[in-house]
């Protein structure tokens, strides 16, 4: 249910202009994207994603804003449940991995703020996470923005994996 409310609320965003509303929305790609486990050999795989924020949304709240990127998925009864959640230690897009720079392997989070989507398996399926909390978090404490880790719920049902060659990451923001 929660995930139909996302996609709709992102669909609506994106018909506000033609239904001739003033809508203020940004696109922000991601400045960093990074696939870590911990072998090679591992389907246990984090996904870190960094949004750099505009210097337009300072001093300001979001209503809505959405993550969105593609996966590739394979999973138990045809589905794959991601999970996403605030980073909370800085990390660096060419020296991460799973055991560093964090406090514990596989990365460090927020646990009390997550958001979540449940994939249907197959190729160049869209995620649509919706982040609008973590945004409000890192505008009021811009310091604080270190991205999302994207994780399976369970790492029984299934797994996911990112191509380069597919589109960066994006962040919708409807203020």
């Amino acid at each position: 249910m929660k995930s139909r409310v996302i996609w709709f609320l992102c669909l609506f965003v994106l018909l506000l202009p033609v239904a001739g509303v003033q809508a203020r929305e940004l696109l922000v790609r991601a400045s960093d994207v990074v696939a870590i486990r911990p072998s090679v050999s591992s389907q246990a795989i984090r996904l870190l994603i960094k949004f750099p924020l505009p210097d337009i949304l300072v001093r300001k709240s979001v209503d809505f804003a959405c993550a969105e990127f593609d996966v590739s998925c394979t999973g138990v009864k045809g589905a794959v449940s991601l999970e996403a959640f605030r980073v909370t230690t800085a990390w660096d897009a060419t020296s991460v991995g799973w055991s560093g720079p964090w406090l514990k392997d596989g990365g460090d989070w927020d646990g009390e703020m997550s958001a979540d989507w449940v994939v249907p398996a197959g190729e160049g399926k869209t995620v649509y996470l919706d982040v609008t909390d973590f945004v409000n978090g890192w505008l009021k404490e811009p310091s604080r923005n270190f991205g999302i880790l994207v994780k399976v719920s369970e790492p029984s049902l299934g797994t996911f994996s990112t191509g380069r060659s597919q589109e960066l990451p994006k962040l919708r923001i409807l203020y």
